[in-house]
């Protein structure tokens, strides 16, 4: 985790004049070819994921829940002295932008953001130097006070800690959507011709 951290870090840097592009496909994030055309930190409008599915400047997305054992104390004052208090934070969000963590050190979004819809305010790419052969996403959110800065855009969606609206339904998912209509039918909450409708879609889905 800390060599993640680390290499965001390092491939960051603060660039006053950066462009604002069209179009980052996640998909090109590992051609070489590519990535050595697009200059560093540059922004972009759009974001596009491997599934298709598109995000832009300006949309939503939901904060899941941490997903490891990032924690840190927190002491809280009281009448009969203070007490400590174990927080679970995020592990790859962090409060504030690179510029700042570089500063004085990262914090880490804390638990309590869970379930709240944020919204894109910066899409950005970054790679460690000119010769790099693939690069990352750094999404940035506003945030009242503080924004909310996306250290690995990949593991935040892979682990729950960040949820795509747009994103396609998985084979998990559909399954689970399937299984769910089907004691709908058994119940009697919807007829068999409602369910042969819903399981035909997502058996298009389910692998």
């Amino acid at each position: 985790m800390k060599k993640i951290i680390f290499l965001v870090l390092i491939g960051f840097s603060i660039s006053a004049s950066a462009q604002l592009a069209d179009t980052l496909f996640v998909s090109k994030l590992n051609d070489a070819e590519w990535v050595k055309t697009i200059p560093n930190s540059t922004k972009f409008k759009y974001l596009k994921f491997a599934d298709g599915s598109t995000l832009q400047i300006g949309d939503k997305m939901l904060l899941g829940k941490p997903s490891g054992t990032n924690t840190t104390n927190q002491q809280t004052p009281g009448l009969f002295g203070s007490t400590n208090q174990t927080v679970n934070n995020f592990t790859y969000l962090m409060l504030g932008r690179m510029g700042s963590a570089i500063l004085s050190g990262i914090t880490y979004l804390p638990e309590v953001f869970k379930g709240k819809e944020v919204e894109i305010e910066d899409i950005k790419f970054v790679k460690n130097g000119k010769k790099a052969t693939n690069a990352g996403v750094m999404v940035i959110f506003k945030n009242p006070g503080m924004d909310i800065t996306v250290l690995n855009l990949d593991f935040a969606l892979q682990y729950g800690e960040l949820i795509n609206p747009k994103a396609s339904m998985t084979s998990d998912q559909a399954l689970a959507e399937l299984q769910k209509a089907k004691t709908k039918l058994d119940l009697g909450v919807i007829t068999q011709e409602e369910y042969d409708k819903i399981k035909k879609e997502l058996m298009k889905i389910i692998k």
